[in-house]
């Protein structure tokens, strides 16, 4: 009888326990990612100073300035799609997986509240006897 409850409350807990993994996936996911483009930013930020300080015609240090604020721009929201498109993932793996789950659970409990009722009904007859 112990052994069907700590078997119910193992298998119940694996979508925990995956739900879990998935999260942390998505933390070390995400964390390198956001290593990645900071150091990818930082550098790009540098580049662009550099090609500043060489520029002696205003009009081309505009141009320069432009055309790095678009590139930004499409890095910036390039990082966030690719961020948005990780979670999305994950909140749909997270999904699946208690979609399945709680239906099996059910089926564990009823199957196991049955042979409770059994053990129950031989131990009545055996003290009625």
């Amino acid at each position: 009888m112990y052994q069907d409850f700590l078997k119910l409350t193992q298998d119940s807990l694996k979508p925990v326990m995956q739900l879990a993994e998935n999260n942390t996936a998505l933390a070390v996911n995400l964390m390198k990612s956001q290593s990645e483009k900071t150091v990818e930013l930082l550098e790009s930020n540098l580049a662009h100073l550099n090609a500043l300080v060489e520029v002696k015609d205003v009009n081309k240090a505009i141009q320069l300035q432009q055309k790095y604020v678009e590139t930004l721009g499409e890095k910036l929201v390039t990082a966030s799609k690719e961020n948005a498109a990780a979670v999305e993932t994950a909140m749909s793996e997270a999904g699946k997986l208690f979609e399945g789950s709680l239906a099996e659970v059910q089926a564990q409990a009823k199957k196991t509240v049955e042979k409770l009722e059994k053990e129950m009904s031989k131990v009545t007859k055996k003290n009625a006897a």
